[in-house]
């Protein structure tokens, strides 16, 4: 089945979607001159601290853009904190999605992709951490098909849990820095956020350099 038979069986939903979209596009248009560094400021700093934790730990796992959550946490809570506060969440939703994946929704995703005329190739055991660790690092996907696809491949969750996780939260670092840095701007953070830039774009070099181009 390809994507636009799949789109014509879920118009409805597809409707909805894209009506959602032109609204909230909509919205932003208006309000533009409104969205200022100082409203977004300020508003990171009333955040009651309980409730955007919560919305952070459940959000990201039903598709809300996680790299909102992390300047916000940022600009809440400074890096340190931001960064703690950041790693739970990576950890938790890491965990969270492989259960997902691996419970009641492993059949119906995976007939998903079968009916799009996809299917989940199995990953030599060889190269598992590798694998993971890349996926994990490549930019392009969003945050949440990343965490489900690679839950449906046949990787364990101790290797699923253990290299995905702390490679998010390295990544968790630029955003949550740039957060920090719009409340009390410090040029360290620059030197250190391209530092860290630097550091990833080379671990990926390298990581993708050792991985075989296919994973069978």
């Amino acid at each position: 089945m390809k994507w636009h038979e799949i789109l014509l069986r879920h118009r409805v939903k597809t409707a909805i979607f894209l009506v959602s979209l032109a609204v909230l596009g909509w919205w932003v248009y208006l309000h533009q001159d409104e969205l200022t560094r100082e409203a977004i400021t300020e508003f990171g700093k009333q955040l009651p601290a309980v409730w955007f934790v919560a919305f952070f730990l459940i959000l990201p796992l039903a598709g809300f853009p996680v790299s909102i959550f992390l300047v916000l946490a940022g600009i809440r809570f400074g890096f340190v904190w931001g960064m703690v506060i950041s790693s739970v969440a990576m950890f938790f939703h890491n965990f969270a999605a492989y259960r997902l994946t691996h419970g009641l929704f492993r059949c119906r995703l995976r007939g998903f992709l079968e009916r799009a005329g996809y299917g989940i190739p199995p990953i030599d055991v060889r190269h598992r951490v590798r694998f993971t660790a890349l996926f994990a690092a490549i930019h392009g996907p969003p945050y949440i098909a990343k965490l489900y696809l690679l839950a449906l491949t046949d990787i364990p969750f101790r290797i699923y849990f253990w290299v995905g996780s702390p490679v998010y939260i390295l990544f968790c670092a630029i955003p949550v820095g740039v957060g920090s840095a719009v409340t009390q701007f410090d040029a360290t953070w620059i030197y250190v956020i391209i530092g860290i830039l630097a550091i990833l774009s080379l671990a990926g070099y390298w990581i993708r350099n050792r991985l075989p181009v296919s994973p069978n």
